[in-house]
């Protein structure tokens, strides 16, 4: 066989990878969009109503709201005070200070008037210890803890340590979550008595402003940028997360807004301290847990909770975080391997962590093959000029679809945009982003492998 025969031969088994990645892909993006629609009717017909549920008359169970903190003065009051907006009867506060080294400490004692008063812990998650426990005199709901630097993952441990609700709500430290919010949360665990975690859609926060504690869209349009972002913030938690959420094959909840109870966090012994993507890591330990002791659970998102959460907004804090998001799933994934083609759940095991490992995680790395593929055919005069058209005509439409899917969806169940032209607006950055962006982000994404492959750490 000679050079030209093996190219080619090379070539075509290429391209059959290639058309079979993008169908198994597409076939997926069908049954999740129409999963999703059933996911949404399923709760619709199952669910109590939130404003029929009187909290206030009856023994409402207590949550923990549960905020992580590093070095964020800029926006920790306001996250906090949208927590405390919250119209659901019973609830409690806690903020860890993870070491920070600017004012957020300083703005936390002298806003609320903290001063330091006692609190039992009800389990053992961290040797970490708090070298302050403060209170609120005018909030007595609120208490805020002080420690040393050890990380997030850390800072949760220690605050569900602290905390006395039956269920844990971790969120980040610059969310702001809507007034409803914990009311519909807990409705789902009502219904839904196996349920251990449930996530909300999650929105970035770089295009609203807050007036009188009411979220309200800028009437300036965000950059291209940040409106990229909106797109893929839409086809991740409205779309993608809340249709595998009717399959019971949710392998991830974003960070920024879960809501667990205590129980399933202190069987799986709360969050891996060392883990860079805690969010992944804790949903693949409850799958994990559950099946291997032949458990009753769910774990779901629903779109109808929004969680708004600032995203970079420029391409240095992209970069870092979508590097991050990289390294930390491989870990993730590395560490619940065994996962893979579980017995336990033919679902889990055979199409829900497969697809995450060969479709997710290694998209980066088949866009290199097909980059690669791509420019040896042009070298060697090996491609289809016609064919490259289709091919790439067919990845562009899949993805121009999903997003426009994305804001449908959106629109019809949850109405977040105040008009038709914020609406076209996005819609039209979704059909730009394949373009440019997508292909930047992959090669983050490539750095996120060769860091992780070496072993090498990175930066939060």
């Amino acid at each position: 066989m000679n050079l030209t025969q093996l190219t080619s031969h090379i070539v075509t088994f290429m391209e059959y990878f290639f058309h079979a990645h993008l169908l198994i892909a597409l076939l997926t993006y069908v049954v999740v969009a129409a999963l999703l629609r059933k996911h949404l009717h399923h709760l619709k017909y199952r669910s109590i109503s939130h404003e029929k549920v009187p909290f206030e008359k009856l023994n409402a169970p207590k949550i923990s709201i549960i905020i992580p903190a590093h070095n964020e003065s800029a926006g920790i009051l306001e996250s906090v005070h949208a927590a405390l907006s919250t119209d659901y009867p019973n609830y409690e506060i806690i903020v860890v200070d993870d070491g920070s080294i600017d004012k957020t400490l300083h703005h936390l004692q002298s806003h609320f008037e903290l001063t330091e008063q006692l609190r039992p812990t009800s389990s053992i998650l961290t040797a970490t210890a708090p070298k302050k426990i403060l209170g609120a005199k005018e909030y007595p709901n609120l208490i805020v803890i002080q420690k040393a630097h050890s990380g997030k993952a850390d800072s949760l441990n220690l605050g569900i340590q602290y905390a006395q609700g039956e269920y844990i709500c971790c969120i980040d430290s610059d969310s702001i979550i809507t007034p409803d919010a914990l009311r519909k949360l807990v409705v789902k665990f009502i219904n839904e008595p196996s349920l251990v975690a449930l996530g909300g859609a999650i929105a970035p926060s770089n295009e609203i402003v807050i007036h009188d504690q009411k979220i309200v869209r800028k009437k300036t349009p965000q950059s291209i940028f940040v409106g990229v972002q909106i797109i893929e913030y839409l086809r991740s938690f409205t779309s993608w997360r809340t249709g595998w959420s009717y399959l019971d094959g949710l392998l991830i909840i974003g960070g920024a807004l879960t809501v667990f109870t205590r129980d399933a966090l202190v069987k799986v012994g709360g969050y891996r301290p060392e883990a860079y993507c805690e969010d992944l890591e804790i949903i693949l330990s409850l799958h994990e847990y559950h099946l291997a002791n032949n458990l009753p659970y769910k774990i779901w998102t629903i779109p109808e909770v929004i969680c708004w959460t600032r995203v970079p907004k420029d391409k240095t804090g992209l970069k870092k975080q979508r590097i991050r998001w990289m390294w930390g799933a491989l870990q993730s994934l590395s560490w619940h391997k065994q996962l893979m083609f579980n017995k336990k759940s033919f679902l889990i095991g055979w199409f829900s962590f497969p697809h995450i490992v060969f479709i997710e995680a290694f998209a980066p790395v088949i866009e290199l093959l097909g980059l690669i593929s791509l420019w040896a055919c042009i070298v060697l005069g090996l491609l289809s000029y016609s064919s490259f058209f289709i091919y790439g005509l067919l990845i562009y439409a899949i993805t121009g679809f999903y997003s426009w899917y994305a804001i449908a969806t959106n629109d019809n169940y949850i109405s977040s945009f105040d008009s038709l032209k914020q609406i076209l607006r996005l819609g039209v950055i979704g059909l730009i982003e394949p373009i440019g962006y997508r292909q930047r982000d992959a090669y983050w994404r490539m750095i996120g492998w060769w860091r992780w492959l070496r072993g090498k750490p990175i930066e939060w």
